[in-house]
Order: structure tokens, then C-alpha cells, then sequence
């Protein structure tokens, strides 16, 4: 089964500042998600990246070819799409186009390995939000952290710095979690906070239809990036607290931006 992407989708998967994130999993089901800002389209059908510090989701692609995209504008317009992945390539036509990007040509962190390709399977409906939508959403969880602060265990999985990145409104956040067909399914939840320091909180308005398969107990990932830019992600389960709100309880953190990227954070003893 294949899906083509339309005009609106293909223009802006060629944004080279667009925050893109790619979604893995390994064999026990474990998701991993991150930004990969080099992702962009080949033609209607193909996706295609670099690949540079991206150890944890080549290991994953080795196993599980099963992947999901998203993305999300500067206007807020996004979707998500599977696919999958196709191998990579040193040399060729991916490559070329990859290494002539800006993006690569010009950081000092992005020299590629080589470039990766996606077949796109499926692309879910688009969303298009508003400022309004995201800040109500950010409120919202902020004034109601007290049930997600219940399954706190006491554990300081998160630093400081990366909870004060999650709780920033102008940041990008993003969840992955396995969908019913077995992909890791990512999508923005830009209304995600912290609620403790082993705890984030999410309203699911609006983004409800997106996360219709999120089960409770799911293995979850998380990842924020920053205007600075800054990433980080980390790793739980989550826990259904009703019809308007969720929780992912965190065991690990990670940088997901140079030089770091994949580095666990380990709590201070």
C-alpha cells in the first residue's frame, strides 16, 4: 500500500527549518522518537534523511522497518505518516540531494553518513491549530497537575533544565507510542508538562482523533525541541486519567540534540 503526499504536505516537508521528528521502535516495542530536521521528500511517495548521531534509531531501523513521521509548521499545520524504511544509501541520488541542503552544507554537526529513505504507506488527516489551541492547552495542564502528580514515584529522572524545556509553550512536543498496526505512531501534543520530576501531563484536546490508539500501560516517548535549538527526550508509560487528560510516567531522559544525542541523562545520587 502506498500514499502520496499533496501539494500542502510536500511543500512543507521541504522546510528546511520545519521541526520534523522520526519515530522508531525496537523489538520489545520500545518507541524512540526524535527530531530530524534533514527529513524531506524525494517525490510523492518517498521520504528521505541523513543520517548523522542517530545510533539508537539505525539500531531500530535494523529491526523494525515500521516508521512514522511528523511534523508541525511555523502556522501550526501538520500530519503524520507512516512508512517504511528502505535502507540506506552512500552514494546515489538520496545522498546527492541530502548533502546539497543547507542544512548539511552548513552545520558543523551534520556531516552525513549517508541518506535514508522511506517508503510512505499511509498519511493521517492533517490538523491545523491555533495559538489559542496551544496556549489553553499548556494552561490547562499547568492548572492540573495534581492528578499526574499521583503516580509520581519519587524519582528525579528528569534535570531541571529538561523540565523547564517541557514546560515551555514555545517548544515543539511531540509523543510516540505503538499504534494497532504496529507502527510507532507519532504525533505533536504541544500541551505536555511537567508535573514532577518523573511525571508529564498532557490535555488531549485537540489532538484526541490522533491519539485514539494510545492504550493505558503503553510504552510512550517524548521528546521536546526548542528555539534555541535544544532536544531532549524521554521514556515511560502512560496512564489514562480520564477524558480530558493523560500522564506519561518516566525511567529514562536523554539529549536528542548535538553533540549529545542519545547520551541518557542519569539523575544526580
Amino acid at each position: 500500500m502506498t500514499a502520496q503526499l499533496d501539494d500542502r504536505l510536500f511543500e512543507a516537508l521541504k522546510g528546511e527549518m520545519v521541526p520534523k521528528f522520526l519515530a522508531t521502535q525496537d523489538e520489545a516495542g520500545v518507541p524512540n522518537v526524535v527530531p530530524v530536521i534533514s527529513i524531506e521528500p524525494y517525490d510523492r511517495q518517498t521520504l528521505i534523511f541523513g543520517n548523522f548521531l542517530m545510533a539508537k534509531t539505525e539500531a531500530n531501523l535494523k529491526k523494525n522497518p515500521k516508521v512514522s513521521v511528523t511534523f508541525i509548521t511555523e502556522s501550526l499545520f501538520g500530519a503524520t505518516i507512516r512508512g517504511q524504511f528502505q535502507g540506506f544509501q552512500k552514494v546515489g541520488a538520496y545522498a546527492d540531494q541530502i548533502s546539497s541542503g543547507s542544512f548539511i552544507r552548513y552545520n558543523a554537526y551534520t556531516g552525513i553518513r549517508n541518506a535514508g529513505s522511506i517508503k510512505i504507506t499511509d498519511i493521517s488527516e492533517v490538523f491545523q491549530l491555533s495559538k489559542l489551541d496551544v496556549l489553553s492547552g499548556n494552561l490547562f495542564s499547568k492548572f492540573h497537575l495534581g492528578p499526574g502528580r499521583k503516580h509520581a514515584q519519587n524519582q528525579p529522572v528528569m534535570h531541571p533544565l529538561v523540565m523547564k524545556k517541557f514546560g515551555l509553550i514555545p517548544a515543539v512536543k511531540v509523543m510516540a507510542f505503538p499504534d494497532d498496526q504496529g507502527f510507532p505512531w507519532a504525533v505533536p501534543v504541544m500541551s505536555i508538562q511537567p508535573a514532577a520530576p518523573d511525571v508529564l501531563v498532557f490535555r488531549k484536546k485537540p489532538m484526541e482523533p490522533y491519539l485514539k490508539n494510545l492504550r493505558d500501560r503503553a510504552r510512550v516517548a517524548a521528546c521536546v525541541i526548542t528555539m534555541e535549538p535544544v532536544a531532549f527526550q524521554v521514556k515511560g508509560e502512560y496512564r489514562d486519567l480520564g477524558d480530558k487528560q493523560g500522564a506519561i510516567i518516566l525511567n529514562r531522559a536523554y539529549h536528542a540534540s548535538p553533540p549529545f544525542v542519545g547520551k541518557e541523562i542519569l539523575p544526580k545520587k
